[in-house]
């Protein structure tokens, strides 16, 4: 928990670090809004005094106006507070969207385990969490431990006999807030937890919702739902007994000391070493206090939502990256070479283990990669574009080891296709793809090249055309093919296709192969296929079967 909270703690002062100067203004109006909320006590003292002493009526309106002065002062403040700590919770969740959307995509999604990398960006919803938590606390639990500090200091003004119970009754709170709540952090975060592994189990069910279209399928989503849920209530019945005690621990020690303060004052007030409005006054106070304190259980879980809600931001922050830095730069032009010496890598024991595999890819060739499901096809592609890194042995693209090089290097000189991945866009727009050096001739070009140019352009708005996320209006084929239009586009001089020229129909597969696989083509083609008919057509046919079997090559 000591670990957690010191990580929560490094977390906020981090995010919160650029905009000290907006955090010292709403401090600054809380000490404005606490210090003339002291109006009304103070103004009831005197008001008690006045009417004692039968006093005349015009310090009594003098009174009244500078009770209105101060409590108008203290709304003023109070308004400016909302207004910066709107900008505030506006800064942070454009802060967050922005670091996030730089670092999801150089995330190392091989060192991620546990939850698929795309639902693990559910937690970005916390930040609305820690939006309204924070607010709660900077407006009102800033104002609520402000209020409680001047008016017991207010009070050991009073009498002597004030001072020794401000003490017992801080002492009271200390324990109430931080023994009866030992825990609360800890059980905050299990219980955020427990409630994203419920919103991922719905997900599922929302993205396979075709598998759970039967009656025995459809009792196996309510057995599993039912699980994960109960694991969410008991997580929260954990946090809500913390929660509970500190609730009825605050209410006892309101009672407790309203109750003391009255006799103790009345005692005061009969021994004539207190005023009647002094005691009126520090009633006022001391139930304001303890009125802070009750209401404080709504900040402690505000701040308990808080620290949950940063625990699952920083777990987003801190997924592990790519290396960014180059030792050097490839420098060559044309088609890519491709070296592997004794290159492999493992999984971990008992784990799949790729390799030891030694072989060239010679500049503007046309390799074929073949294997069975599991043979590693899909590793080794992994390994071309950087995504993992060999455990042993050396891999070069045009002599530079990948190990001197950064990903971001490395994939200026290739493109890799695999799967379909459509952004809401327009056709161009998915072509192009942020790349400034692609026109619109270039995009048009790269559609051609793959049969899709004459369908685009029957769409309402050609290559001005919406897609949606999944392709729509396109076909599966053909959001397929316009990620081999997006890949070729770029001139890339190493394209890698995986597993993908199956999935298009038989006619425009056999255009886009012509495309790939002519000789003025501007890169080195390598294709995995389990199609014989696509592997006979490259230069080279690399069974990793036999390779992985055989050894060395």
């Amino acid at each position: 928990m000591a670990s957690t909270s010191q990580s929560t703690t490094k977390l906020l002062a981090k995010l919160l670090r650029p905009e000290r100067k907006e955090v010292g203004v709403v401090l600054t109006y809380g000490i404005g809004v606490g210090l003339l909320s002291l109006a009304v006590p103070i103004g009831v003292q005197a008001l008690v005094s006045i009417v004692t002493f039968g006093s005349l009526s015009q310090p009594l309106l003098f009174l009244v106006l500078a009770v209105f002065f101060g409590l108008a002062m203290a709304a003023w403040f109070r308004a400016l507070q909302t207004v910066v700590v709107e900008k505030l919770q506006i800064r942070f969740f454009s802060q967050v969207a922005i670091e996030l959307s730089a670092r999801l995509p150089r995330v190392r999604t091989d060192r991620i385990s546990g939850s698929p990398f795309p639902e693990l960006v559910n937690r970005f919803f916390d930040v609305l969490v820690v939006q309204k938590s924070s607010a709660t606390l900077l407006l009102e639990g800033f104002a609520l431990i402000l209020q409680t500090i001047i008016g017991l200091v207010l009070l050991a003004f009073y009498h002597p006999a004030l001072l020794a119970f401000d003490l017992l009754l801080v002492l009271a709170m200390v324990f109430v807030i931080f023994g009866l709540g030992r825990g609360a952090v800890r059980t905050a975060i299990a219980e955020s937890v427990q409630k994203y592994r419920v919103a991922a189990w719905l997900e599922e069910l929302a993205g396979k919702s075709l598998s759970f279209r039967n009656v025995e399928a459809r009792h196996l989503a309510l057995l599993r739902t039912d699980a994960l849920v109960v694991e969410y209530l008991r997580a929260r019945r954990a946090h809500f007994r913390i929660l509970f005690r500190q609730v009825i621990g605050a209410l006892s020690l309101q009672a407790v000391a309203s109750s003391a303060l009255l006799g103790l004052g009345a005692v005061l007030v009969i021994r004539n070493q207190l005023t009647l409005g002094q005691l009126v006054a520090a009633e006022i106070v001391v139930t304001n206090v303890l009125s802070s304190l009750a209401k404080f259980q709504k900040q402690l879980e505000a701040f308990y939502d808080l620290a949950a809600g940063l625990d699952k931001i920083e777990g987003l922050i801190e997924l592990p990256l790519e290396r960014d830095e180059s030792l050097q730069r490839v420098e060559a032009s044309g088609p890519a070479a491709v070296q592997l010496k004794e290159t492999a890598f493992s999984y971990g024991n008992p784990g799949f283990t790729l390799g030891p595999l030694r072989f060239d890819i010679a500049a503007g060739s046309r390799v074929a990669l073949q294997g069975p499901n599991g043979s590693g096809k899909s590793t080794l592609i992994d390994l071309f574009y950087s995504m993992k890194q060999p455990t042993s042995g050396t891999l070069s693209l045009d002599g530079v080891d990948y190990r001197e090089v950064g990903p971001e290097e490395l994939r200026r000189h290739m493109s890799l296709v695999r799967g379909i991945e459509v952004v809401a866009g327009t056709v161009l727009d998915n072509i192009v793809f942020g790349r400034k050096d692609i026109s619109s001739s270039d995009a048009k070009e790269a559609l051609r090249r793959v049969d899709l140019l004459e369908e685009v352009m029957r769409l309402p708005n050609g290559v001005s055309t919406v897609l949606t996320e999944n392709g729509s209006p396109l076909s599966v084929a053909h959001a397929q093919a316009l990620m081999i239009a997006r890949a070729i586009a770029g001139r890339p001089r190493l394209l890698i296709v995986d597993d993908c020229l199956e999935q298009i129909d038989t006619a425009s597969r056999r255009v886009t192969l012509d495309s790939l696989l002519s000789a003025d083509s501007s890169w080195t083609l390598i294709l995995s296929t389990q199609d014989p008919d696509l592997a006979r057509r490259c230069d080279e046919v690399i069974d990793l079967e036999v390779r992985v079997k055989g050894g060395k090559s």
